[in-house]
């Protein structure tokens, strides 16, 4: 296999580690990929508090269908009060809802079989993101210390995943 890039840099006190899908040539639902997603979570599972989610209701009913599009929705924690709707020209384009990030749904997305089933995610430590996927682009950790990093850095080790880092400014 070969090596999986990461493009790292500092936010602030943070590193933030990108995993661009499109550079690192995988299927999303890959076992590798799905296995970044579970070292990123694993590495910062103690902080996280809040997920957000943006949706397209048509795109998301089409890619698992309309009922289980609602049920998952309903479990993230979608409802009326805490959504809100991105319109272009008078039509809705996405929605987005923030719930709390409960032991299933990061049990969710642990498990998740294609990282791509939410078109956009974040995974959150109060008002701080630490998860991020971004519209089939890239998966995104920020770690927020050294300790998140060494987790990160074991927890790929013990799935025998070979990464390159590349800094970026």
């Amino acid at each position: 296999m070969n090596a999986i890039t990461f493009y790292t840099r500092r936010l602030e006190q943070a590193t933030s580690f990108e995993f661009n899908v499109f550079d690192n040539q995988f299927a999303t639902e890959n076992l590798a990929v799905r296995k970044v997603l579970m070292a990123m979570l694993e590495s910062v599972q103690d902080r996280l508090s809040d997920v957000e989610i943006e949706y397209n209701d048509g795109m998301l009913a089409e890619k698992i269908g309309a009922k289980r599009a609602g049920e998952l929705l309903r479990f993230m924690g979608a409802n009326k009060d805490n959504s809100r709707e991105t319109r272009s020209n008078g039509v809705v384009v996405s929605r987005t809802f923030r719930a709390p990030l409960t032991e299933e749904r990061y049990e969710y997305f642990y498990n998740l079989k294609d990282i791509v089933t939410l078109a956009h995610y974040r995974l959150k430590e109060g008002e701080e993101d630490r998860i991020v996927f971004y519209f089939t682009r890239y998966l995104q950790l920020i770690a927020p210390d050294d300790q998140a990093t060494d987790k990160f850095f074991a927890r790929l080790d013990s799935f025998s995943l070979p990464y390159k880092l590349v800094p970026i400014s």
